[in-house]
């Protein structure tokens, strides 16, 4: 997971809830349609850098249709009034009505105003930290929360393994501290097309530590060649 700084309300969503604005009662999710939520689903997708809000995926696009759906960080079914609020929504592997053992569709009707959750339109990297072998780390109890087979499982084996071995393929190129820190970097960059690279964070921070450990051993060298 990483940090979705959210843009401006979608234009379909907000021309529909114009459009509504005489008839409060079908200001609510359930009564959009399929010309809201595509224009929707897409601004999502480009303004997360087109990965998962969640597991840092890629989102793929087949036929020019996303494959995922709109989650809701606080469920429409125990919070309504947030159902249309573009804040509260985000884009999430997998597609609409297909399974999945981790992510949006495992935390359904979590709530976060009841428990602890990492919100991924806040300061999300205070609550997690990667490891080489491609565990995820919840450093507070919302994070911890998060990463739990209860929530989100983002240490299931599919996204574990995934992302070791995204971060072997890096690492195994033996870069140099300066060469790493210059990849974590391009990491946290958008590439010409605005889209992150999958599983971005948790590269970078990776590559940061591996940097670091480089770093604190040619100091020790170096102290040891002083006469």
């Amino acid at each position: 997971m990483k940090t979705i700084t959210k843009s401006a309300e979608c234009p379909a969503l907000r021309e529909w809830k114009r459009e509504n604005s005489n008839s409060p009662q079908n200001i609510h999710y359930n009564y959009l349609g399929a010309p809201q939520r595509g224009p929707m689903l897409d601004a999502m997708v480009r303004e997360q850098g087109g990965i998962c809000a969640y597991t840092m995926q890629s989102i793929r696009c087949v036929d020019t249709v996303w494959q995922a759906h709109i989650e809701h960080i606080f469920p429409r079914s125990l919070h309504p009034a947030q159902s249309v609020d573009w804040g509260n929504m985000v884009a999430c592997i997998p597609k609409p009505n297909e399974h999945a053992d981790y992510g949006a569709k495992l935390k359904d009707a979590y709530d976060p105003a009841t428990s602890p959750f990492v919100n991924p339109t806040r300061n999300v990297a205070s609550h997690f930290r990667f490891h080489e072998n491609g565990e995820l780390q919840g450093l507070t109890s919302e994070g911890e929360a998060t990463v739990s087979p209860q929530v989100l499982h983002l240490n299931h084996p599919h996204l574990l393994n995934d992302r070791k071995g995204k971060i072997k393929g890096a690492l195994d190129r033996k870069p140099s501290a300066v060469q790493a820190r210059q990849r974590a970097q391009q990491l946290r960059e958008r590439d010409t097309r605005g889209m992150f690279e999958p599983y971005c964070e948790a590269l970078a921070q990776v590559l940061e530590a591996y940097a670091t450990r480089l770093e604190n051993k040619a100091q020790r060298m170096a102290g040891v060649r002083r006469p």
